[in-house]
């Protein structure tokens, strides 16, 4: 059983045991009805730890770092993406990343918009150390800007 089949049958769980305690209540059983109403909610909130748990899953895959060293096609995606930053680790240089744009047809570096579109600045390997490692930086929300989202 994977993760969303656990999150599924916890949920599934919920249902179930809330049915089976209205039904006890039906039947003026309180104390049997009392037992699937704390079981259902023991499922969901297991249902709901399990989401958590999900959604750090897929947090620490999009942020994770991505060694160059080990799988040098393992670039970012970056076909529609435009001044989109990474942090970037030099070999030699590992202590402290950097922070570099991306650009499918030269690599990292930074790029500028001057008159007939993107032209690269050359910082790439000419000028620094190879990139041997990079990973997403993370979006910065504000709690003005989560409202605002959560509103609409």
């Amino acid at each position: 059983m994977n993760l969303e089949e656990a999150i599924i049958f916890a949920n599934n769980m919920t249902k179930t045991k809330y049915h089976h305690g209205m039904v006890q209540m039906g039947n003026l059983n309180d104390d049997e009805a009392n037992f699937y109403f704390e079981e259902a909610k023991s499922y969901k909130q297991l249902a709901k730890w399990l989401e958590e748990l999900k959604d750090l899953r897929e947090y620490k895959e999009k942020y994770r770092w991505h060694d160059l060293r080990k799988n040098p096609d393992d670039i970012p995606d970056v076909e529609h993406r435009k001044k989109e930053y990474f942090h970037v680790v030099q070999e030699g240089k590992e202590t402290g990343p950097t922070i570099l744009q991306y650009k499918k047809d030269f690599g990292f570096g930074f790029y500028n918009d001057f008159g007939n579109g993107q032209k690269f600045t050359e910082v790439d390997t000419n000028f620094t150390a190879p990139i041997v490692a990079w990973k997403e930086i993370e979006k910065f929300e504000s709690e003005g800007e989560n409202a605002d989202t959560s509103r609409r």
